[in-house]
């Protein structure tokens, strides 16, 4: 039961984690994004929040282009360290080859361990408060077919960010709701 208020949960809730990758001037990086949302269907449009304060988001600004990836469950540990790794403290260092992330060699956006990746290009620039709303349309949608079912639902561990460097993975119990269920 909801009973009490306050603040100090704002933010922290389960949700998939995506990882933001951009690249401008010979520069790339990615950064763990835990608000990022589908915006529309028609034109497909995509949003992730990136704080100012983000080297990602000089490189998305720049570049006028990011990508949207999300990893298995399997991966949390590279997931959090883009987390915790910042582009400003390791300027020489690449952040995805120290996370041993790869991308694929046609698609600079794409990580090669991601089990979907949206390729956007911006649209709008939002300010929201201490973050900016990047909205993106998509211009290219990859997947790993081995991560869906017939009905392209996903059948992996998702990794799910509870919060403080924590997560969990999705379970293959599924529970299915079929409108006629409610008559």
């Amino acid at each position: 039961m909801l009973s009490e208020t306050g603040t100090q949960f704002f933010g922290y809730y389960p949700g998939t984690v995506a990882l933001v990758t951009a690249e401008h001037g010979g520069v790339r990086n990615v950064m763990a994004a835990g608000w990022h949302t589908a915006l529309s269907a028609q034109p497909p449009l995509y949003g992730v929040l990136i704080g100012r304060e983000r080297a990602t988001h000089g490189l998305v600004t720049q570049s006028g282009t990011f990508g949207i990836n999300f990893l298995p469950a399997s991966l949390s540990k590279p997931i959090q360290g883009t987390g915790v790794l910042s582009l400003h403290d390791l300027p020489q260092q690449d952040k995805l080859a120290r996370l041993g992330l790869d991308t694929l060699p046609d698609a600079p956006l794409a990580l090669a361990d991601a089990y979907l990746h949206y390729r956007c290009r911006v649209t709008q620039t939002v300010p929201t408060g201490d973050h900016d709303l990047f909205v993106g349309e998509v211009l290219e949608v990859r997947h790993d077919p081995a991560f869906y079912d017939d009905r392209q639902l996903f059948l992996g561990e998702a990794a799910i960010y509870l919060g403080r460097s924590a997560y969990v993975k999705t379970t293959q119990g599924r529970e299915t709701y079929l409108p006629e269920s409610f008559s």
